[in-house]
């Protein structure tokens, strides 16, 4: 049987970001400016598409001692 979350992180509609439409994933997957290409999978009234959407929440923070220690493993990792 098939990866579904796989399949979503595909974008199967990527198109020019300014012809999105209310509903479409705002997602940018490649451009920079007025030439950026977004996903465009369906995504109802939210912003961004099941595939994308934690993405651009990022990680959830409980407490301001996780999210120091968080930000030290960030900042000591090697470029």
């Amino acid at each position: 049987m098939a990866n579904l979350p796989f399949l979503f992180t595909i974008p199967l509609a990527a198109r020019h970001w300014l012809t999105r439409v209310n509903g479409e994933c705002a997602f940018p997957v490649e451009g920079e400016g007025k030439a950026t290409i977004s996903c465009c999978n369906p995504c109802g009234k939210v912003r961004y598409c099941e595939a994308h959407v934690d993405v651009m929440r990022g990680p959830r923070i409980t407490s301001a001692k996780q999210f120091t220690k968080n930000m030290m493993q960030f900042l000591e990792q090697e470029p």
